[in-house]
C-alpha cells in the first residue's frame, strides 16, 4: 500500500508539473508578442512624429502592417508569429528612424557647409567693401584737388579779366613831352691874311682880313615822358 501510494503521488506530481509548465510557456510566448508589438508599435510612432522622408514613409506603412498582422496573429493564439510580425514592424521603424537621423545630419552638415561658404562670402564682401571706400576717399581726395585747381584757375581768369576791363576802362596816358633846348657854340675862325701886291714902283698896299668868330647853333631835344 505505502509503495502504490507513493507512486500514485509521484503520477499526479509529474502531471502537475506538466501542466504547471505548460501554462508558463504559453503565458511568456503571449506576453512576448505582446511587449514585441508594444515595442514595435512605440518605434513606428516616434518614426512618425519625427517626420521622415523619402523611403521612410514607404517603411512605415510596411511597419504599420506588419503590426497589424502581429495583433491579429496574437488574437488568434499564434504567438510566434504575432512575435515575428512585431520584430519586423520594429525593424522596419528603426531603419525608418536611422534613416532620418542620418538625413537630419546631412542636412545639418549642409547647413553649416554653407554657412561656412555665406561667412567667407560675407568676409569677402567686407574686404570689397573696404577697398571701395579707399578707392572712393582716394577718389574724393582728387576730386577736391581737381575742384581747388579749377577754382583756382576760375579765379586767376576772374582776376585777368578785371584787370583787363580796368586797364579798358583807365584814361589812356598823357602824351610825351617833348622839351627843345637850343645851345649856342660859338666858334673862332683862324685868322686870314690876304696880302695883296701890286706892281707900282713906289707905293705897295697891303691889307688884312680880318676874321670873326663863326656862331653855331647846336640844338637838343630832350622827351619827357609824363
Amino acid at each position: 500500500m505505502r509503495i502504490r501510494e507513493i507512486l500514485v503521488s509521484g503520477v499526479a506530481a509529474t502531471a502537475l508539473l506538466a501542466l504547471a509548465s505548460t501554462g508558463v510557456s504559453a503565458e511568456s510566448k503571449t506576453d512576448r508578442a505582446k511587449k514585441a508589438i508594444a515595442a514595435a508599435q512605440a518605434k513606428v510612432d516616434a518614426a512618425a512624429k519625427v517626420g521622415a522622408a523619402g523611403d521612410t514613409p514607404r517603411m512605415l506603412a510596411e511597419a504599420e502592417a506588419s503590426l497589424r498582422d502581429a495583433s491579429l496573429a496574437l488574437s488568434r493564439g499564434r504567438e510566434n508569429e504575432a512575435t515575428t510580425d512585431a520584430n519586423h514592424a520594429s525593424e522596419l521603424a528603426d531603419t525608418a528612424l536611422n534613416i532620418n537621423q542620418r538625413n537630419k545630419q546631412e542636412d545639418l552638415a549642409a547647413k553649416e557647409g554653407q554657412a561656412r561658404m555665406n561667412a567667407a562670402a560675407a568676409a569677402q564682401a567686407q574686404v570689397a567693401t573696404a577697398e571701395a571706400r579707399q578707392d572712393a576717399a582716394v577718389a574724393n581726395t582728387r576730386a577736391d584737388a581737381a575742384t581747388q585747381a579749377a577754382q583756382s584757375a576760375a579765379a586767376d581768369a576772374a582776376a585777368a579779366r578785371n584787370a583787363a576791363a580796368e586797364a579798358a576802362a583807365a584814361p589812356p596816358p598823357p602824351p610825351p613831352t617833348t622839351t627843345v633846348v637850343e645851345q649856342t657854340e660859338t666858334r673862332a675862325a683862324p685868322a686870314t691874311t690876304t696880302t695883296a701886291h701890286k706892281r707900282i714902283v713906289r707905293k705897295t698896299t697891303v691889307r688884312h682880313r680880318v676874321s670873326r668868330p663863326t656862331v653855331v647853333k647846336k640844338t637838343t631835344t630832350i622827351t619827357t615822358q609824363q
